[in-house]
């Protein structure tokens, strides 16, 4: 119950907590003067003001709950006893190299639990420690390649402490979700690239995904998918047009026709291709609604995953397969690409949608676009998690792309060619 308390105080203020009766580490030696009960009261009123109401701290007591309680006290131990001053090699350093700062890296994960072996004194960076980098860059969604980059850099300077209250941080917003959620949901955290469908509280699939880029971020939300759209049309929005298309259409006049784009004034009549000088037009005000038909150019891919928000996104399959092959997927216009999305329209094919039989039908024409409205919908959560304890104990954390974590850990820069 005392670690359960000294994880509260690493919390930052938060709306209702300020009002709970919490220890300041100078007077940490006072918590043995608390009752059972009181604990009990401070952790049920901890909870209640995230929106869980537990009768009985006892339901604190889960796999999950030690599983973060005991990192947690790890890292807390680290920064009292570590004085983690910021390693700064001047450059880049790749397996095979000789380095003063080696020893001082190794050092440092080991004390992080990526590497067993320890002292090291040697300036060498060994195949040893080349292991135990690509362990600490996997648990940190990095690319695994042993190269010690900015980004790899930037999370070993990360202090204990820093990790201890992105870890408690992100329990408590994934804990407060997950008391709640029913028994059959997709749930998309961001920043992890990852989706996950779960079934009669059984994981079903889960799939690599393409998120927004920074400046166009997907939007965190919670909705239900209610229906499946087979061979969508793309309706492009003026935004995506102006930044993404009009480029491509300056450069070529033929563009739009190779890309299976349909063009509409805004009285929406059909333009013809063969009529207008589609170049010249996009240097101007380019007065044209744009809709990319059915096929294997579509952007969608071949299944959209309809649920009702006020910003015009969803679920979708993408023809961009190569796209999952990175470690950093921050990269869409905000709506998110599913690796899966096959896998995931076939299963609601089979258990959801209403018509199965037109489903089963359609299944071999790429072109017809078809709504299948599903007999129930599915709700779809879209978060924003950075840091957790998996369930073998190790701690991961993912880079803060949308740079939502500035007030608990240091700015991070994400760049897809960076280590």
């Amino acid at each position: 119950m005392h670690e359960q308390l000294q994880m509260l105080t690493l919390l930052p203020q938060q709306s209702g907590l300020s009002s709970l009766p919490v220890v300041s580490e100078q007077r940490r030696s006072a918590t043995e003067t608390l009752s059972e009960a009181e604990l009990q009261r401070i952790l049920s009123q901890f909870w209640f003001s995230h929106g869980v109401n537990l009768s009985d701290s006892r339901q604190l007591l889960t796999d999950d709950f030690y599983r973060v309680s005991a990192r947690v006290t790890q890292l807390l131990s680290l920064d009292e006893q570590q004085s983690w001053l910021p390693i700064a090699p001047g450059g880049w350093l790749r397996p095979g190299d000789n380095h003063s700062d080696i020893p001082l890296i190794a050092n440092r994960l080991a004390l992080l639990g990526d590497l067993n072996e320890t002292p090291f004194d040697s300036y060498d960076y060994t195949p040893i420690i080349a292991d135990a980098v690509r362990h600490f860059q996997r648990r940190h969604g990095l690319k695994v390649d042993a190269v010690i980059g900015p980004q790899t850099l930037y999370w070993l300077n990360v202090t204990p402490l820093q990790r201890a209250k992105l870890l408690v941080k992100g329990y408590v917003e994934e804990t407060s979700l997950r008391y709640n959620l029913p028994a059959q949901y997709v749930l998309v955290n961001v920043p992890a690239y990852d989706l996950q469908f779960v079934d009669n509280n059984q994981l079903v699939l889960r799939s690599k995904v393409v998120v927004g880029l920074p400046y166009r971020q997907t939007p965190l939300l919670q909705s239900e998918i209610t229906s499946v759209v087979l061979n969508p049309a793309w309706h492009v929005p003026r935004n995506i047009v102006r930044r993404n298309l009009l480029p491509h259409i300056r450069q070529d006049s033929s563009y739009l026709e190779q890309q299976s784009y349909d063009v509409y004034d805004y009285q929406g009549q059909k333009v013809p291709l063969a009529d207008v000088d589609w170049s010249a037009q996009a240097h101007g005000r380019f007065p044209y609604r744009l809709v990319q038909r059915p096929g294997e150019h579509n952007a969608l891919g071949r299944y959209k995953f309809h649920f009702a928000n006020n910003y015009d996104v969803y679920l979708h399959d993408t023809p961009e397969k190569a796209l999952f092959n990175k470690d950093q997927r921050a990269l869409s216009s905000g709506c998110v690409r599913v690796e899966k999305a096959n896998e995931l329209a076939q299963w609601l094919g089979k258990n959801l949608v209403a018509d199965g039989k037109k489903w089963q039908q359609m299944q071999y024409d790429y072109t017809t676009t078809q709504w299948f409205k599903l007999r129930q919908s599915i709700p779809v959560y879209i978060v924003y998690w950075t840091a957790w304890v998996n369930e073998q104990g190790i701690a991961e954390f993912r880079p803060d792309i949308y740079n939502k974590e500035s007030e608990t850990t240091l700015a991070y820069q994400s760049s897809a060619n960076s280590n």
